[in-house]
């Protein structure tokens, strides 16, 4: 037997990317294979326009990753685990020639008008809570947080209605059903009218795990209860088989003056990442693409997969990966579970950045990260003195005081009058060691801007700016470039004044450093022309460390 892994989609595939791992993991504990994969113009896929057929072009797509599965594990017998439209798929599927032994239908889209109008509900809140104007929003159908849904697969999935999909008899199905939905209940009934075997589970965590990326929850039961669901089918046999097709170590993918390769690297080959390559025509520069504590390698709306493109298309390399404990790549003992602003991610940094050097990459080398992974980024270039360059987009710090990630004076105040934050309070929902730390911090950051220049010396934000400072000259020494780019009115740009004036009127002590401020944005550059900006500053930055080098070589004869 083996399992697999088909995706929901939108901001609930970047929530169960680390869940589908973590279970792949366990599923690998008790003997069972499994694949993931992402279909195409999803994830890590080509962006190719066969997603243009429609929603049966990712059936088709299901039905081959099955196939490669079999060959891949040796098992003659198939289990399909999938949420949200992942669900449908398996589903629809069961019946096709893939024929899977057994499916789970975790949350499902059951059907899929109601499920188009949902996203697009949930697409305005997103878009409101991030503070994106009306005429930057994506209002194509199945579109979410900068995410565009093919528009014939948005088509096709008018018309799926999984009660009406005909189900086998003796096929085992495993149900999780969202709690208090009686659409879900009324989807029960229908397959246990239809004489399957049917396990039936609350899907305990469901919004926890779904609803916010950056605070997601790993629902443990339901892992647990799928692991003892498979070990309960009649075709689960604990011993390998032999496989008629040896998986290769790495895979490649090329389209249109590009390579993108798999890899694994690291202690143990713990960290996952995809390396993208142009053909021909390479400038010689190497860049290293970072996540966010929160989303796995391919970016938010696939920021990092479109910015790795579009720097292969003028002969730049990258590297993008999942650092320990995010999407991909297993945590690390000892390590905190949560990964945000973690210093020990540096160590990651300096890792990928051995791949790139023993992978044979060029010597000029930029290093790229956005929110959290700014700041890593910061830090890392601070600890690596390998880097040529640096580009950080929406930096909150660059020296971390903080527990957690800390809002703004003014938006704890706005918070401390929400009811909602009020009922997650009471239900301790809230690190309120957190809040009051950071708290604290900004208080005294706000009143030391008030004290005279005589106790200047003992202010802590003072003594914080020195070290910030003391940081910049060091990469100024260097000769480090050092790109910062902020969407106007980020959060982040609270702690930058401080650090640098109100204009950033400081960082001219710096030549090496260039300041850009993007207006139109949100903190995660969800709008298209605010992605396409940095893309443009990126190549413009390696261009320049490219001729930059080229000169000097050819004058150093």
């Amino acid at each position: 037997m083996a399992v697999l892994f088909l995706n929901p989609w939108g901001i609930e595939e970047m929530c169960t990317r680390k869940f589908y791992r973590i279970l792949a993991e366990q599923l690998a504990d008790i003997g069972v294979s499994s694949l993931r994969f992402d279909y195409a113009g999803t994830g890590n896929s080509l962006d190719d326009t066969s997603a243009e057929g429609g929603l049966s072009v990712w059936s088709d797509q299901v039905g081959k990753a099955a196939e490669e599965l079999k060959n891949l594990s040796g098992a003659s017998n198939l289990v399909f685990i999938g949420q949200g439209i992942g669900g449908s798929l398996a589903l629809i599927e069961a019946g096709s020639k893939a024929s899977p032994a057994a499916v789970a239908l975790l949350a499902p889209v059951l059907k899929g008008r109601v499920y188009l109008r949902e996203l697009s509900l949930y697409s305005r809140l997103i878009d409101d809570g991030l503070g994106i104007k009306a005429e930057l929003r994506e209002r194509d159908p199945g579109s979410i947080a900068g995410l565009t849904m093919p528009r014939a697969v948005a088509e096709d999935l008018k018309a799926v209605d999984l009660n009406r999909v005909e189900v086998r008899t003796n096929l085992d199905i495993f149900l999780a059903e969202r709690p208090g939905l009686e659409s879900d209940n009324s989807f029960r009934e229908h397959l246990q009218a239809a004489g399957c075997h049917l396990r039936a589970s609350a899907f305990s965590g469901y919004d926890a795990l779904v609803a916010n990326p950056l605070n997601q929850e790993i629902p443990d039961d339901l892992v647990d209860n799928l692991v003892v669901w498979i070990k309960s089918l009649s075709q689960y046999k604990p011993h390998a088989a032999l496989p008629s097709k040896k998986a290769g170590m790495t895979a490649s993918v090329h389209s249109a003056g590009i390579r993108e390769t798999a890899v694994r690297f690291g202690p143990d080959q713990r960290l996952f990442g995809v390396l993208c390559e142009p053909t021909e025509n390479s400038i010689g520069v190497s860049a290293l693409i970072l996540t966010t504590a929160y989303d796995h390698a391919a970016g938010w709306a696939r920021s990092s997969v479109e910015l790795a493109r579009q720097l292969a298309n003028v002969g730049v390399s990258s590297l993008r990966f999942d650092s320990a404990g995010v999407g991909d790549s297993p945590p690390v003992a000892g390590r905190r579970r949560q990964v945000l602003y973690d210093e020990a991610q540096i160590a990651d940094v300096e890792m990928a950045r051995d791949f790139i050097e023993g992978h044979g990459g060029s010597e000029r080398t930029i290093l790229i990260g956005r929110c959290s992974g700014a700041y890593v980024a910061f830090r890392g270039v601070l600890a690596d003195p390998r880097w040529d360059s640096c580009i950080l987009i929406n930096p909150v710090a660059f020296r971390w005081r903080f527990r957690g990630l800390p809002k703004t004076l003014k938006a704890y105040m706005k918070n401390a009058l929400d009811m909602d934050t009020v009922r997650r309070l009471w239900a301790g929902g809230v690190d309120l060691t957190a809040v009051t730390k950071n708290i604290s911090v900004r208080l005294v950051d706000r009143m030391a801007g008030g004290l005279s220049l005589v106790f200047a010396p003992a202010k802590p934000i003072v003594q914080l700016t020195g070290h910030v400072h003391r940081d910049f000259q060091t990469l100024a020494d260097r000769g480090t470039s050092l790109t910062i780019i902020y969407t106007e009115g980020d959060e982040g740009q609270e702690m930058f004044r401080t650090n640098f004036g109100d204009a950033g009127e400081k960082l001219s002590a710096y030549s090496n450093v260039q300041l850009h401020l993007l207006p139109d944005a949100d903190h995660n550059l969800t709008p298209r022309p605010a992605r396409e900006k940095v893309i443009e500053l990126a190549k413009m930055q390696a261009r320049s460390l490219g001729d930059h080098y080229s000169s000097r070589r050819a004058a150093q004869g």
